[in-house]
């Protein structure tokens, strides 16, 4: 199930999340992605939001420590779609502007 939510496709690597990012929903998920984003192929990596609608603590420490890696990596992290309750989530802990926001993916440069 956890290969299902990731793929892979010239050096973009997408995530595929569910209605809730949580700490029951991220495990062993948050490990797989991990060792498959610090890929010298992985240049790109989109979290495809478009599904969920509620996102705990761990999910928010997981898409800030993802991101944060990936900067250190000189790559960059994208959140497509997010939710109108995602964002709000995100600016209620004054971090909706530490990510890369995109409705399609051919908004990617």
């Amino acid at each position: 199930m956890e290969d299902e939510r990731i793929t892979i496709s010239d050096g973009v690597m997408t995530l595929k999340f569910g209605k809730e990012i949580t700490i029951e929903s991220l495990h062993g998920f948050k490990s797989n992605v991990e060792a498959k984003s610090n890929s010298p192929e992985i240049k790109i990596v989109i979290a495809n939001l478009s599904e969920a609608h509620f996102l705990d603590s761990s999910g928010i420490g997981f898409l800030v420590s993802l991101n944060s890696r990936l900067k250190s990596l000189n790559k960059n992290m994208y959140l497509l779609r997010p939710s109108e309750q995602i964002c709000k989530t995100l600016e209620l802990v004054r971090l909706i502007s530490f990510f890369n926001l995109i409705d399609d993916e051919l908004e990617i440069s």
